[in-house]
């Protein structure tokens, strides 16, 4: 028998855990010879389906990556392809840079070479079964690019080599993926053999719901019978039961091992006995790592396989041999070789090659459980709950909620809905608010502003996915929220004793804390037996003088609790779908009105790209598989067979799920005081000089009224410092100041007259020919003011006070920015074509993050800060020791703190916790 050593460079292992502590590779590639950046660029992770494109920069970021050790690959048609080869930190960042080095020869001098000569053919077809192997999978495997292989004579003899500077390509119609390979080295003699190099992976498209399930039952075939397979099971104590019968040589057994008869039941105690590894495991000093001690040749029967060569007439199944250098296989938990260089493999497993290559972050087990589940409406199960930085609001605030989702069972969640409806709707059932959010890992994150134009008190925040419809009313989040008037509080003796909190605990690094101090807090999560657990949370910190403690009548705990459903009751009955994307439906008439086939044209955005449609016979078409934030502008053209327009289109409006309010709702008392709760700003006067003043532009009046100020775009570029829009801007516009954040360097602006908004926020609202645009704690207004080139600009107006239009995100001001030959009036001549119908429709809600204060960078002691809220963080995770830490200042009230924490633990487990800080 051939003994065969198969190295495959990159021994990692990689986990897609909601919780993992994960790092991120970024870099830049360039040219080596010239140093022009390398826009394009494939950058992968070797042996995985993680990649990436460097941007027109060259630069790249691959994040959510397990820390340990790693392999980059980098490939770019025209230049050698490269590894690197780095260890990863746990929530650290690794810079890897690369200057690539361009082939010697033309890439077209390699393309000559398609057409070679017969021993080339030759040489070619031996390669492929070494490289792909000999069997139905690799009979299913082609090589896309051959002549880019070349097989250079050896000096050894009896000896095959092959060499290709250009990666391979490769299509596995048996598996559905696609590989790119950078082969480093190919290697082959009567008793070994090498294979080296970083593979790409990418899942193929499947051409139907059949295709995609064979793919993922032979994907889950051959995770089943590998190596990686037995040695977890060896880990676990489980081979057998996964189907690997184990033998050693019996000592003093048959003086030949290959003297032995072909039927297997005479050689048990004779020649072979059971080989039992349950005692040869130990763990390593790294955590997730073993040895396994394997002494002599072991022969290994997969008994729930099937062979056509059989080396027993009684064992019809596959049969194959292992030898290991040193006796010791390194392994991880998951049965990732660290030492396949050590393995001497022969027999079937010997006869794997490229072709059964599975990408090391493929998910053997959550595949193995989809396809044993079943399909019932209880294992299909999704509830949400909303976690929210307040427990009530007042009319103009911001909302800051996080959602966590449970699954009736966990390998779920990525097949299941990626689509959160979240609604506000008053006692009379009106819906007041509608947002959408994705869903992404299992959680959605969000927020919008509630109209400072609300008139009533009590409403109802709800939240459910298409998918929950299916299982009524009773499954769908709803809350009672309160959100008042500036002129209404909660009166104090509705204040709430804390609940007994579950799996957290909260530590604060003083007892006391005054105004504008920084606050330090080491959050703990922990599992019902007290273990230290991580953990994925959000959590909120408010003034308590301000927002008092209320009675909270929906947990976390409660909200997530799966029903109890019959497991008898299948999915046949549903008939809403699961939503992985946003769709839009709509439906297409003739000129006398009756529904239609047509051919539907959509045109996104003003003409910016278009789509070809078809109505069915009973008038309907679907946009699917959209993903956008925001508004999006649509125009539908239907034209009949000959092109001609004919007929309209309409939207029709996504069903929403009956509104079911629940009866006995708690609303906490409130009073009426004769002071608003919210800071009053002092309006200051401002005067622009008649000299300066330019003719008033024409065009529809703008949300915020007249400006205090207008800076013509010829001004901008005649300070002669056109490339900062910022400080340019600065220069023409008095009071207005651009200050540094801290060691971030990030600028900040304030114009005066502003005031403290209620999210902390000092900065003013940026517009874009009448458009908000995204201000985060990330992004500042001087960041958005930069992404405008100053040659486009017509003029900018700046509003110094408070535009109450706008809500809590006009307090400090308006810098509006119009650009050249923009009409907000003008209507674009194609929508009044014949057959074309506009309208706009909705995208994801943008998330903004919540402004957080520092002091340390900024302390203007003429601003008044009453924010509500003092902290807000949704992305929150615990380490390995179930530990965070937070930081944030207090407001000029200094007074007691309440700290909501909510959250999941990794086993699944909810955690709550409310408590109370500096209390005096």
């Amino acid at each position: 028998m051939k003994s065969v050593v198969s190295t495959f460079i990159l021994f990692i292992s990689i986990h897609f855990l909601m919780l993992a502590q994960t790092g991120t590779v970024t870099g830049v590639v360039k040219d080596a010879e010239t140093g022009e950046t390398l826009p394009f660029c494939n950058v992968f992770v070797n042996n995985t389906t993680i990649a990436t494109v460097t941007d027109m920069d060259g630069k790249y970021t691959l994040s959510d990556l397990e820390p340990g050790p790693l392999e980059i690959g980098f490939s770019f048609i025209g230049y050698i392809a490269e590894t690197k080869k780095i260890t990863l930190n746990a929530g650290g960042t690794s810079t890897v840079n690369l200057n690539m080095k361009p082939f010697a020869q033309e890439l077209s001098d390699v393309e000559i070479k398609s057409s070679r000569d017969k021993a080339w053919e030759r040489d070619l077809r031996k390669f492929e079964n070494l490289f792909l192997g000999n069997d139905e999978i690799a009979s299913k495997s082609t090589i896309e690019n051959p002549w880019v292989i070349d097989f250079p004579e050896s000096e050894e003899k009896n000896t095959f080599r092959a060499a290709a500077d250009i990666p391979i390509e490769i299509t596995n119609n048996y598996l559905g993926y696609k590989i790119t390979f950078n082969l480093q080295d190919f290697f082959d003699s009567p008793t070994n053999y090498r294979i080296a190099g970083a593979a790409r992976f990418e899942e193929m498209v499947p051409e139907s719901e059949a295709q995609r399930t064979t793919w993922e039952n032979h994907r889950a075939e051959v995770y089943r019978k590998s190596p990686q397979n037995m040695f977890r099971a060896m880990i676990t104590g489980e081979q057998e039961k996964e189907g690997f019968y184990l033998y050693g040589d019996k000592p003093g057994g048959s003086p030949s091992m290959n003297m032995r008869s072909d039927i297997f039941a005479n050689e048990i105690g004779k020649s072979v006995i059971p080989y039992k590894p349950d005692q040869l495991v130990t763990p390593t000093d790294k955590p997730g790592e073993y040895l396994i001690n394997m002494k002599g040749r072991i022969e290994i029967h997969y008994q729930k396989g099937y062979s056509q060569v059989n080396t027993y007439k009684d064992a019809p199944y596959p049969v194959s041999w292992l030898e290991v250098n040193k006796n010791t296989v390194r392994v991880k938990e998951n049965g990732m070789v660290m030492n396949p260089q050590d393995l001497v493999f022969s027999g079937d497993m010997d006869r794997k090659r490229i072709s059964t290559l599975l990408p090391l972050d493929y998910d053997a087990e959550k595949a193995i459980m989809l396809q044993n589940m079943d399909r019932t409406a209880a294992n299909f199960q999704e509830k949400v709950y909303l976690h929210t930085d307040k427990p009530y609001y007042y009319a103009g605030d911001d909302i800051f909620l996080k959602a966590y989702f449970n699954y009736g069972n966990p390998y779920l969640r990525d097949e299941l809905s990626r689509v959160l409806y979240v609604e506000l709707i008053n006692t009379n059932r009106d819906f007041i608010l509608e947002k959408t959010l994705p869903i992404t890992n299992g959680v959605a994150v969000g927020n919008f502003v509630f109209p400072d134009t609300l008139s009533q008190e009590k409403y109802f925040l709800r939240a459910y996915t298409s998918w929950e419809k299916n299982y009524g009313p009773n499954h769908y989040f709803v809350q009672p929220i309160s959100i008042l008037n500036p002129f209404e509080r909660v009166v104090e003796f509705e204040a709430s004793e804390f609940s007994n909190p579950i799996g957290t605990s909260v530590k604060s690094d003083k007892e006391a804390y005054g105004k504008r101090e920084k606050v330090t807090l080491t959050i703990k999560t922990t599992s019902e037996k007290q273990t230290a657990l991580s953990a994925n949370l959000s959590v909120a910190v408010l003034d308590q003088t301000q927002i008092v403690p209320i009675e909270q009548t929906n947990s976390i705990q409660s909200a997530l609790k799966l029903e109890e459903i019959p497991a008898t009751l299948g999915l046949d009955r549903f008939s809403y779908p699961v939503e992985k994307a946003l769709s839009q439906e709509g439906f297409v008439t003739d000129d006398k009105g009756k529904p239609t086939s047509a051919q539907v044209t959509a045109f996104v955005n003003d003409f910016e790209g278009m789509i070809d449609l078809e109505s069915d016979r009973d008038g309907k078409f679907m946009l699917e598989d959209m993903e956008f934030y925001g508004p999006m502008k649509l125009a539908f053209q239907v034209t009949d067979k000959k092109g001609n327009p004919s007929g309209s289109a309409r939207l029709i409006d996504r069903y929403k799920a009956p509104v079911a309010l629940p009866a006995d709702a708690y609303f906490p008392k409130t009073e009426t005081v004769t002071t608003s709760i919210k800071p009053q700003v002092v309006e200051e006067e401002e005067i622009v000089a008649e000299e300066e003043e330019p003719e008033e532009k024409e065009g529809k009046t703008a949300i915020y009224g007249k400006p205090n100020y207008i800076v013509e775009g010829e001004k901008l570029m005649g300070t002669g410092n056109s490339v900062d829009l910022v400080n340019s801007l600065a220069g023409n516009v008095p009071g207005m100041r651009v200050t540094l954040a801290g060691a971030s360097g990030q600028q900040q602006i304030r114009l005066r007259g502003g005031g403290a908004s209620v999210g902390g926020n000092l900065e003013p609202l940026v517009m874009v020919n009448g458009g908000v645009m995204a201000q985060t704690g990330a992004t500042t207004a001087a960041d958005n003011l930069r992404s405008i080139n100053v040659r486009d600009i017509d003029r900018v107006e700046i509003v110094s006070r408070t535009v109450s239009m706008l809500g809590d995100q006009g307090r400090n001001g308006v810098i509006a920015v119009y650009l050249k030959e923009y009409d907000p009036n003008a209507e674009n001549p194609l929508m009044n074509g014949k057959g074309v119908t506009s309208f706009t429709i909705e995208g994801f809600t943008p998330a903004n993050s919540f402004f957080q204060v520092d002091y340390e960078a900024e302390n203007d002691p003429t601003i008044i800060d009453q924010r509500q809220t003092l902290y807000w963080n949704p992305y929150l995770v615990t380490d390995e020791n179930g530990t965070v830490t937070i930081s944030f200042y207090t407001n000029d009230n200094a007074g007691p703190m309440t700290v909501s924490v909510k959250g999941l633990g990794i086993n699944g487990e909810a955690i709550s916790g409310t408590f109370t800080i500096n209390s005096k």
